[in-house]
């Protein structure tokens, strides 16, 4: 038996295209700048050149993870499940067009489609808010995303009651206000959650960061290139360039 296909297409920051056995996701959509707020890095693929979307899921409701204004022109996105970590931010697509937007909690498990289920992983919270993680499975294929994570603990007791991870997608840049704590993964931290997922491959999201005002409210703890250097023989990294579809080989 073929084992399924994991392709992997970086957008920006922490907005992804994941193609697994036939079905697509979208992660932490980004695609329009402000003033206040750039990307650091060049876009990699804009909205009119994604494919026919399976689903849509939102880590957290921070701009450049929940970009809802530009996904407006998005086709099919009445019948497109679109998941969230808070009912505001659900009530927000519904008013958008999209119908099947939907509140997701820490521990709650959705069958997407026939052939595809998501389970929603604790990954800490900015101020009050929640921010959610997600482990996609196919028949024979699994993949964590974890936009916003910022520790490894939440991993490690996820990997406790489930197997172990075909490719994990994690923060590296370690961004944290001037004063006060870090928000996501740092290099180390990186290494260590894909190790606690059993992931043999990582793929570093949430590592650019553009000079633009907010820049110098926050500081940021390393790249993509340390966490290759803090990486042992049994992780693989894919530093992945945007706009680049990049497939696992298995």
């Amino acid at each position: 038996m073929t084992k399924q296909s994991i392709a992997v297409t970086r957008v920006v920051n922490s907005c992804v295209l994941l193609e697994l056995g036939g079905h697509t996701v979208l992660t932490d959509p980004w695609f329009t700048e402000r003033w206040w707020l750039r990307r650091g890095e060049p876009l990699g693929l804009g909205v009119s050149e994604l494919p026919p979307l399976t689903a849509i899921v939102v880590t957290n409701r921070a701009t450049n993870h929940w970009d809802l204004r530009a996904l407006r022109p998005l086709p099919r996105k009445d019948s497109t499940p679109l998941y969230v970590p808070t009912a505001g931010m659900a009530r927000r697509a519904r008013a958008r067009g999209f119908r099947r937007a939907e509140e997701v909690r820490w521990g709650q498990t959705r069958e997407i489609t026939p052939g595809l289920t998501m389970h929603v992983v604790p990954s800490g919270r900015t101020l009050v808010w929640p921010n959610n993680a997600y482990a996609f499975s196919t028949p024979d294929a699994r993949v964590f995303f974890g936009g916003e994570a910022g520790e490894v603990e939440p991993l490690e007791r996820y990997r406790a009651e489930h197997p172990p991870v075909d490719l994990t997608l994690l923060p590296v840049n370690g961004l944290q206000p001037r004063f006060g704590p870090r928000l996501v993964m740092d290099p180390a931290r990186a290494v260590a959650g894909a190790s606690a997922l059993g992931a043999g491959v990582l793929v570093p999201v949430h590592d650019a960061h553009g000079r633009d005002p907010l820049s110098r409210l926050f500081r940021t703890n390393g790249t993509a290139a340390d966490v290759i250097a803090l990486a042992g023989p049994d992780l693989h990294v894919a530093d992945l360039p945007t706009g680049k579809r990049w497939e696992l080989a298995r």
